[in-house]
C-alpha cells in the first residue's frame, strides 16, 4: 500500500489507497497523455512528487527542493521572490484536472495535487462509478458524460485587464482569470467557459452582450489589476450578459511588502468566487428571484436546487413542505442530477434535526443516509453531496465517518460556505473547537449574505467558554425564529447572563415552538454528540431561564 504520513497524501477512512504499482501504472499513463507529453517540465514536476511520496519522503516537498531538484535553480533560491514553483504547480493541477475530465475520466487511479501543497493525494476511482454514470445518461454510448451540461447557468472568465502599464503584469491578470476558472468549475450548478475560449477576448474592447452572444453564456465576469509601487489593486465585475446590467463590481486593494503575490492572487480569487458562485451568492440569488416568480409546477430541476437554498436561509415547516415537493418532482425530472439528491437529503435531516422529539437512531436518518449516498455516486466531485453525506453521518453518530467525509467535502470545494459552516458548527459539538470556529468565521467571511445558522458554532463556542454576552450577540443573529434552537440559545445566554425576565420570555417562546423540550434537552443534546460538560453548561444555562430541566437519566 501506499505509505501515509499524515501529510496531504494521507487516505481518509472512507478511501481506499492504491499500491504503490498502481500510482506507478496511472503516472505512466498521466505521462503518456496527449496533454502531458510534450510537457517535460510539468512531467519532471509531477514525477518528483509522486516518486518522492511513494518513498516516504513527502515531507522533503517545499519550494525549495522543487527548486532547485526539478527546475534546476542554484543555491540562492529563493521561494519570497521567484514564484516558479507555485505558477507550476497551478499549471500542473488545471492540467490534472483536464486530463481526469477527458483521457483520464475511466482510469483506475487518481493523482491529485491539492491545493495549498506539493504532496499528491493518491486514491483509486470509486467502484461503480461509470455504472452509474451510465444510469444517469439513459444510454451506453461512450464518452457522453463528457459532453453533458451542467444544469444551471452559464459563465465567462475574462482575462483581467492589466492597468499599471507594464506589460511584465500580465501574469497577475490572466493567474488571477485562470484560478477563479478553475474555482468557478467545483460549483456544479455552473457551466464555465474554458480558458482557450474566454481568453480570446484579451484586449478587445468589446460589448459585454456581444461576448456574451459569442460565448453562448448567461453571465461574464471582467476585472482588472493596476499595480503602483507596493500597492495592487484588483477590481472585479459580473455583468449580465442578456442585458449589461452589473451585478457586483468589488475592489480589493493589498500592500505588496506585506504579502507574498501568489498568496494575494489566490485570496482574491477565492473572495470573487464565493460572492458570486456559492450557494448564497450574486448568480444563485438572481436565479433564485426567477424562481420565485415560476409557478410550482413549472420549476425544473436547478431551480428546485435554488428554492433550497432559499429555505436554508429561513427555514419554516411550510417552506420545507413546498421545498421538499419541489425536489421530489426534480429528482423524477433529472433523476441524475446529484446536486438535488443531495439537497433532499439535507431536507430529511431537517426532519430529524429540527424535531424536538428525534433519536439519533430515527429511521429518517436511514432514508436520508441513502439518498446521500445517491448523491455521492452521481457524481463522487460533488462538494454538496458530500455535505449532506457528513451530516448524515454525523446525526448518526459515526464520528469516524463525518470527519473522514467532511475532510473530502472540504477538500472538493473549500469556497462553499454552507459545507464550511455546517462542519464547522458540528465539529465544536463534538468538542473540535479550533478547526471548527476556523472554518465557520471563514464561512461567514467568504458570503456576505448568509443564514443566520453560520452564527451557531461561534455562540457555541463563546458559551463554552464562559463569553455569554459575546455568545448571545452571536445568538441574536441566528435569525430563525420558527426554529426552536434559536430560543435554546437565546435562552441559554440570558440564563447565564442573569437577565431572568428576557430569558424566561426566551424560554416561554421555546416551549411554545417545542412543548416537551425541558423532558427531552438532554437527549437532544446528546444527539449532537456534545460531550456531557458541554451539556451540563447549557442545561446549567435553559434551568436558570426559568426551564425545569430534571436530572439525567441514569
Amino acid at each position: 500500500m501506499v505509505r501515509s504520513d499524515g501529510s496531504a497524501g494521507h487516505q481518509s477512512a472512507a478511501e481506499t489507497a492504491p499500491s504503490e504499482g498502481a500510482v506507478r501504472a496511472q503516472l505512466g499513463q498521466i505521462l503518456g497523455s496527449a496533454d502531458f507529453a510534450q510537457s517535460g517540465r510539468i512531467n519532471a514536476f509531477l514525477s518528483f512528487v509522486v516518486e518522492e511520496t511513494l518513498a516516504g519522503r513527502s515531507d522533503r516537498l517545499k519550494e525549495y527542493t522543487i527548486a532547485t531538484t526539478v527546475f534546476e535553480r542554484d543555491e540562492s533560491f529563493d521561494p519570497q521572490t521567484n514564484t516558479i514553483v507555485r505558477v507550476e504547480a497551478g499549471r500542473l493541477r488545471r492540467r490534472l484536472e483536464r486530463y481526469y475530465l477527458t483521457e483520464g475520466r475511466g482510469d483506475p487511479v487518481r493523482i491529485d495535487l491539492p491545493k495549498g501543497t506539493y504532496v499528491p493525494l493518491f486514491r483509486e476511482a470509486r467502484p461503480g462509478a461509470d455504472a452509474v454514470a451510465e444510469e444517469r445518461r439513459g444510454t451506453s454510448a461512450p464518452g457522453d458524460a463528457v459532453l453533458e451540461m451542467p444544469s444551471g447557468p452559464s459563465i465567462a472568465v475574462l482575462p483581467f485587464d492589466n492597468l499599471s502599464g507594464d506589460p511584465g503584469q500580465d501574469f497577475f491578470g490572466d493567474g488571477i482569470s485562470e484560478e477563479i476558472i478553475s474555482d468557478l468549475t467545483r460549483f456544479p450548478n455552473l457551466r464555465v467557459i474554458s480558458r482557450h475560449s474566454s481568453f480570446k477576448f484579451k484586449g478587445e474592447k468589446r460589448d459585454i452582450r456581444e461576448i456574451g452572444r459569442d460565448l453562448g453564456v448567461r453571465y461574464v465576469l471582467e476585472g482588472s489589476v493596476r499595480k503602483a509601487g507596493d500597492m495592487l489593486r484588483v477590481t472585479g465585475q459580473l455583468i449580465d450578459a442578456a442585458d449589461g446590467a452589473h451585478l457586483f463590481s468589488e475592489t480589493y486593494d493589498r500592500d505588496l511588502s506585506a504579502q507574498n503575490i501568489l498568496a494575494i492572487q489566490d485570496d482574491i480569487a477565492d473572495r470573487i468566487v464565493a460572492a458570486i458562485g456559492q450557494p448564497y451568492g450574486i448568480i444563485a440569488r438572481a436565479g433564485a428571484r426567477s424562481a420565485r416568480a415560476k409557478p410550482a409546477h413549472h420549476l425544473d430541476a436547478y431551480d428546485a436546487v435554488l428554492r433550497f437554498y432559499e429555505y436554508w436561509m429561513n427555514a419554516t415547516p411550510e417552506r420545507h413542505r413546498a421545498v421538499r415537493a419541489a425536489l421530489e418532482r426534480a429528482i423524477e425530472i433529472d433523476p441524475g442530477y446529484s446536486t438535488a439528491w443531495a439537497a433532499l437529503a439535507g431536507l430529511l435531516l431537517d426532519e430529524v434535526r429540527f424535531d424536538y422529539s428525534a433519536r439519533n437512531d430515527d429511521p429518517r436518518l436511514d432514508r436520508a443516509l441513502e439518498v446521500a449516498q445517491r448523491a455521492v455516486m452521481l457524481d463522487p466531485e460533488d462538494s454538496a453531496a458530500y455535505h449532506f453525506l457528513f451530516s448524515t453521518h454525523f446525526h448518526r453518530g459515526e464520528i469516524d465517518e463525518f470527519r473522514a467525509t467532511g475532510e473530502r467535502a472540504v477538500s472538493l470545494n473549500p469556497n462553499h460556505a454552507d459545507l464550511l459552516a455546517d462542519y464547522g458548527l458540528m465539529l465544536c459539538c463534538i468538542g473540535d473547537w479550533e478547526r471548527g470556529v476556523a472554518l465557520a468565521r471563514k464561512a461567514i467571511a467568504l458570503s456576505p449574505v448568509h443564514p443566520g445558522w453560520f452564527h451557531g458554532a461561534l455562540a457555541l463556542f463563546l458559551y463554552n467558554d464562559g463569553d455569554f454576552a459575546a455568545a448571545l450577540a452571536e445568538a441574536r443573529q441566528l435569525r430563525m425564529p420558527d426554529v426552536y434552537w434559536t430560543h435554546v440559545f437565546n435562552a441559554m445566554c440570558l440564563g447565564q447572563l442573569g437577565r431572568e425576565e428576557e430569558a424566561r420570555a426566551a424560554g416561554r417562546t421555546l416551549l411554545t415552538i417545542a412543548p416537551d423540550f425541558d423532558d427531552v434537552a438532554w437527549e437532544q443534546l446528546a444527539s449532537w454528540n456534545m460531550p456531557d460538560e458541554l451539556c451540563e453548561r447549557i442545561v446549567d444555562g435553559l434551568r436558570k431561564a426559568g426551564l425545569v430541566v430534571p436530572d439525567r437519566a441514569g
